[in-house]
């Protein structure tokens, strides 16, 4: 009954005519041609039948036959039997797929043609597509353009007839197309838009359209909109055709684009080709290079102008075989030679430097032989070399800069040593009398308690005499420690210069350098009547800072220097005082001190120098410091030349104050070189306030003490009563001295003049430690040092028999060098050669003392305060 539809059950007992009147026309002449020849007529299956069901027309097609019953002749039936079988579906899918092969054999893979092609393919099938629109996407004509590349139905100047709108248009079906972006199918409904259309096919209008978006991935290429078949339903299978026609169409178009996109590319590669053909000749011609191409017969084949220039020959001296090595110095010939031979011989690339005969003029004027430099290779077809390709560069100016930066480094390299040597023997020469001049007024200096504590009462006369002395001894050794500085102001500002200054990190308590610091302007600050104060900041209780990694030395040579500063400013004042405050922060650590703090200019420091392995893992910490006066202060317009080299604030400052002009810059140096910044506030008359910042890191451990440690290791011996000392020292004021200072310090004392002498001692008698000086005839200290220590390692002697018998806890002996050379890469030598602490002159026997009690701390020595860290040298390599 489905395929009576409407006509049943009226079909029943009517005739053909009156069941199916739509379709009677079509198979009118069957039922003529069965009755004229009595026998069955089959029903083609290819001829559509429209048919009434579902309430509208439908094309149908439909496979059986008609067969004629009759009881009598065939030729006057009664009537007829009808098989009849539906294949509408088959009939359909055979014809759209049709279509879609028809499709897919593209003639022309151009992209018109393709455009073409598919529309004359959609016109095949006007019942399937009674109505096609193409519309080609193009970035060029807006965000992305739409070009109608034809159409099938629609009158000239319909409304669906747009051509070059861009996207966000709101002409003609571009808002369903944006729809279709997303989707691969987007289906519309028949509306007024769609009026006044010459539909295809069976000539009625579709009452649904779809919008097909031509893509590939991501990209839109087209957008394909198709009317559908009006006598048929919108079912699956239609459904299913329409996604094949996007992506047949889809398909096709993507080969088209990468085709013409190929061939856009090929042309481009094929322009650009000719036309770096066309450069590279040019390049050629004109390069500063030499290039030629020659036979294995040594024969030039071709080559450009600068080859000949460069060769001092031309052209037409270079046609006979190997003419090429005719221009080439006679000295330098067999070397070419050569080198032709091994490029023949070896089939490898070869390089050579020539002398040729062509002069050439240097910038002093001299004129001597050019130089060329030759880059020479085979040319290989198949594997096997038919001819050589070089390159040939004139050299003659770099040879020649060459030769003259070497003299200039030679000159500047026994400059420097020049200059090296001249700073040692000044320093040497200078440092050998102040420390006898220290040493002396230190005995001096300690003459008036010694007398107090052997003689009950002094008699007036004498106890004047001495307080004199004494006030002269204070005077002598302010001198020498002026002159002390001067000299390490400039040793400090040569490594500086030479940057060979370094920044090495040692546990420190702050609060005990600054201590330390202060107490050496003890004396000072009493006899000029300068109250000082020294607060420590509560940030220091608040991060609970205790011992922290940074450079003692050059932090100790900065404070020196801003105390020294305001001591020398402030006397002049009638209210004299100094404050010195110092603390810790995290971060910003312009953040502790004035907000008007004038801050010098920074140099090309790298800042980060808590980086190095040596510094730890702890906290960042910065630790600030500020020294503040009450002396004659700056004028605004000063501030800034004070931290310059040799700068001070105005001209009358050196007459009426003295210095150097070196200490502030050496300052501000050393601490940008920690990590910091040194700054300035002051007014006139209103006395100065400098202040300085370093990075430290937090000690994760605190170090222990001397005595600790040396306990830990297990290796304590007996403590003898006394320190037995070995001073060696060529210079016979220094012995005297020095070895006068250390026995009143309870030590005994034995003096050799030089190396040799002291080698010799040593396989007398076992000492404690030994004082070695290094500038010393017969045997200077270094080489002494080198001995002692190789007999330790052989345990040769007196000093292998104190290593065996564990007299030391079987360390070795310990040494000192004395030293008036105080140049880093001098000082890592006396260490590298066996000195275990270096010893700066000029020094104080007392932190002599203490250093050689870190060296042996199981002795006996007199209680005396330990001196700041870095004062003199590295003395402070551990504090307790």
């Amino acid at each position: 009954m489905p395929l009576a539809a409407q006509a049943h059950p009226q079909l029943m007992g009517s005739t053909f005519r009156d069941g199916f009147p739509e379709l009677w026309e079509s198979i009118q002449p069957v039922f003529d041609e069965a009755r004229r020849t009595g026998r069955g007529v089959e029903q083609s299956a290819a001829m559509p039948l429209m048919v009434e069901r579902r309430g509208w027309r439908e094309e149908a097609f439909f496979s059986g036959n008609f067969v004629p019953l009759s009881s009598r002749s065939t030729s006057q039936p009664e009537g007829f039997y009808n098989a009849l079988i539906e294949v509408t579906d088959q009939q359909l899918a055979e014809r759209r797929t049709t279509m879609l092969n028809r499709m897919a054999s593209v003639p022309d893979p151009t992209l018109n043609a393709v455009y073409a092609h598919i529309l004359k393919t959609l016109e095949t099938n006007g019942n399937d597509i009674p109505l096609a629109l193409l519309y080609e996407a193009k970035d060029r004509l807006g965000p992305t353009g739409l070009r109608l590349r034809g159409h099938i139905g629609l009158p000239t100047g319909h409304n669906l007839i747009v051509d070059g709108s861009d996207m966000d248009s709101l002409d003609g079906l571009i808002p369903d197309c944006r729809r279709a972006d997303t989707a691969e199918l987007v289906l519309i409904d028949y509306d007024e838009r769609f009026g006044s259309i010459s539909w295809g096919g069976f000539g009625s209008p579709s009452k649904k359209l779809a919008i097909l978006p031509i893509t590939s991935g991501s990209r839109i290429f087209a957008y394909l909109i198709v009317g559908t078949n009006p006598c048929r339903p919108l079912d699956d299978h239609c459904e299913q055709f329409l996604k094949n026609l996007g992506r047949m169409v889809s398909s096709i178009i993507f080969a088209a684009v990468n085709a013409e996109e190929a061939m856009k590319r090929q042309q481009q590669l094929e322009s650009q080709l000719a036309f770096s053909d066309l450069k590279l000749r040019h390049l050629i011609e004109h390069a500063s290079i030499g290039m030629a191409h020659m036979s294995l017969q040594g024969e030039t084949l071709w080559a450009n102008e600068h080859h000949y220039a460069l060769s001092g020959r031309d052209a037409h001296d270079q046609q006979s075989p190997m003419a090429f090595l005719d221009g080439c110095l006679d000295e330098d010939r067999p070397k070419a030679q050569r080198a032709w031979d091994s490029l023949l011989e070896s089939d490898n690339h070869v390089s050579v430097e020539v002398r040729t005969k062509r002069l050439f003029k240097s910038p002093i004027g001299d004129a001597e032989p050019a130089q060329v430099q030759i880059l020479a290779f085979p040319y290989r077809e198949h594997g096997i070399t038919k001819s050589v390709m070089s390159c040939t560069t004139d050299i003659s100016k770099l040879k020649w800069a060459q030769t003259f930066q070497a003299r200039l480094a030679a000159e500047a390299r026994e400059a420097k040593r020049q200059q090296e040597a001249f700073i040692d023997v000044v320093s040497h020469e200078m440092r050998n009398p102040l420390s006898a001049i220290v040493h002396c007024a230190d005995g001096i200096s300690n003459a008036l308690d010694e007398c107090h504590s052997k003689l009950a009462e002094i008699p007036q006369p004498c106890l004047d005499a001495l307080t004199d002395n004494v006030a002269a001894a204070n005077i002598i050794m302010q001198c020498a420690n002026h002159q002390k500085r001067i000299i390490d102001d400039v040793l400090t500002l040569s490594r500086l210069d030479s940057m060979l200054l370094s920044i090495t990190p040692s546990a420190v308590r702050p609060p005990k350098l600054v201590n330390s610091i202060t107490g050496m302007f003890e004396a000072e600050l009493k006899s000029h009547r300068i109250r000082c104060s020294v607060e420590p900041d509560a940030s220091l209780s608040k991060l609970a800072i205790d011992y922290l990694y940074f450079d003692p030395s050059r932090v100790t040579q900065i404070f020196i220097n801003l105390v020294t500063n305001a001591i020398k400013f402030v006397k002049p004042s009638n209210d004299r005082s100094i404050s010195i405050r110092y603390g810790a922060c995290l971060s910003d650590p312009h953040a502790f001190f004035a907000q008007d703090m004038f801050w010098a200019t920074r140099s090309k420091h790298d800042c980060d120098v808590t980086a190095n392995p040596e510094w730890g893992q702890g906290d960042e910490i910065y630790l600030t410091f500020l020294v503040q006066d009450s002396g004659i202060g700056l004028k605004s317009k000063d501030t800034h030349k004070i931290f310059e080299r040799f700068g001070q604030a105005n001209g009358r400052t050196h007459v009426n104050y003295g210095g150097s002009g070196l200490g502030l810059f050496i300052s501000k140096e050393l601490t940008e070189k920690q990590g910091g910044e040194i700054g300035v506030s002051s007014t006139l008359g209103n006395g100065s306030t400098f202040g300085f910042y370093i990075k430290a890191r937090r000690v994760e451990r605190p170090p222990q003490t001397l005595g600790e440690l040396y306990h830990d290791s297990g290796k304590a011996g007996q403590a003898p009563e006394q320190l037995h000392v070995l001073l060696v020292e060529d210079n016979i004021i220094n012995q005297q001295v020095l070895g006068k200072q250390l026995k009143k310090a309870g030590c005994l004392v034995d003096v050799a003049n030089h190396g040799l002498e002291a080698l010799d001692m040593l396989e007398k008698k076992t000492f404690d430690v030994v004082l070695m000086d290094l500038e010393m005839p017969v045997l200077n200290g270094l080489a002494a040092m080198q001995e002692i220590r190789k007999r330790e390692v052989d345990r040769e002697g007196l000093l292998g028999q104190a290593l065996n018998d564990g007299l030391r806890g079987e360390q070795r002996l310990p040494i000192i060098a004395v030293t008036a050379n105080v140049r880093q890469e001098q000082i890592d030598n006396a260490i590298a050669v066996g000195a275990d602490r270096v010893m700066q002159k000029p020094f104080k026997a007392t932190d002599l003392v203490h250093m050689m009690k870190g060296l042996v701390p199981q002795v006996t020595t007199p209680s005396t305060e330990l001196p700041a860290p870095g004062l003199d040298g590295r003395i402070g390599d551990l504090v307790p």
